[in-house]
């Protein structure tokens, strides 16, 4: 069955197909178009598998439905020192200066000498489009994390891990208030006993938000020392960080692609913010809309996608998670993306979720 497979999956897809088979139990793949969920795939759908960034389409839904219910005001002014106060260098892969950049370019910055901002609804494009942690927790705490689990339950994910501040899980790996404990073994404690994980998780994040002594210790110690290792990354993405199941953020997609939120107006503003990928022409030869958000951990990738195929009245969608890659594969697919070659491949072609469902079987 590989081999008939190896002739139709594109080359560029076929290592993650490779991984998927040698390595079953670290894959959830959930496949499917919309009224035709019969003939879809359903690999490792209800298994648990940690999300990385794709969990910040939970704070998307959570800020655009804010704004439908004029809790918050998109055109409000955020001086870019706000967001810099949830920055950790170092950590996003550049995401957060990149988002910067790209805005500074297309003249968004507001009054970029005296008082540099820009307005709130250009935050979660930052956080979607580059995926900058730090637009996401100033997003998670404009919002605050009990509104972030609600939504996370109304959208059915109730299997899930709600989002959490991502500052909070890079400084619970390591951070200088630690001095020479041992990283790994701090973090599984918490796993023999979670009582005031979360707890712990946002007192540090709220020390390096607010505390700008805190902060320019926690910055020093970082530009002096390796820490937190590589593996003790790799534990906690693969244990500690917010989880989810492919069938549920799959069922999320398919619910976005057909506005289902609250009402149409916070349906139209998750679905602008998503659908950024429209602008590629690549896209616009296979799709009329395409939405998509990926993730990365240290050994995780993952990636969530709905498209509507020319001339398709329902759409397609994929959720795609990998884990406890190795970290030479981690590293390779990173950039050379095969998952997500992969999931375009199940998107674009009508064969494909049928011919992998076959092979898989």
């Amino acid at each position: 069955a590989a081999a008939a497979l190896h002739d139709q999956v594109p080359a560029a897809a076929w290592p993650a197909v490779q991984r998927l088979i040698a390595a079953p139990g670290t894959v959830g793949l959930v496949a499917f178009q919309v009224g035709r969920e019969a003939e879809g795939i359903y690999w490792n759908a209800d298994a648990p598998m940690p999300l990385a960034s794709v969990a910040k389409v939970i704070t998307l839904a959570a800020y655009v439905e804010a704004v439908a219910a004029g809790e918050l005001q998109p055109l409000e002014p955020v001086p870019l020192a706000e967001l810099e106060r949830y920055y950790l260098p170092g950590f996003d892969l550049g995401a957060h200066r990149r988002a910067l950049n790209e805005l500074r370019q297309n003249g968004d910055i507001l009054s970029p000498d005296s008082n540099p901002s820009v307005l709130l609804q250009d935050v979660p494009w930052m956080m979607i489009r580059h995926s900058s942690n730090a637009a996401a927790d100033y997003l998670q705490q404009r919002l605050g994390q009990a509104r972030i689990e609600v939504t996370a339950r109304e959208l059915g994910l109730t299997e899930a891990t709600a989002p959490c501040s991502f500052l909070g899980q890079f400084l619970m790996m390591a951070n200088h208030t630690r001095g020479q404990a041992n990283d790994r073994a701090v973090l599984a404690a918490y796993l023999e006993d979670a009582t005031g994980y979360g707890r712990d998780l946002a007192l540090l994040a709220d020390a390096y938000a607010a505390d700008a002594t805190f902060r320019a210790a926690e910055t020093a110690w970082r530009e002096r020392n390796r820490r937190p290792a590589i593996d003790t990354q790799r534990y906690f993405a693969a244990r500690l960080a917010p989880r989810g199941t492919a069938a549920g953020y799959a069922a999320l997609m398919a619910r976005l692609a057909q506005n289902g939120l609250s009402n149409p107006d916070s349906s139209y503003q998750a679905r602008r913010y998503l659908e950024w990928p429209n602008q590629f022409a690549a896209n616009q030869e296979l799709f009329s809309n395409v939405g998509y958000k990926n993730g990365a951990l240290p050994g995780v990738l993952t990636t969530v996608y709905y498209a509507y195929r020319w001339n398709d009245l329902a759409p397609v969608v994929v959720a795609l998670f990998y884990r406890d890659l190795p970290q030479d594969t981690y590293r390779t697919w990173r950039f050379d993306l095969p998952h997500d070659e992969l999931a375009r491949w199940l998107l674009s072609d009508p064969a494909a979720i049928p011919a992998l469902a076959a092979a898989l079987r």
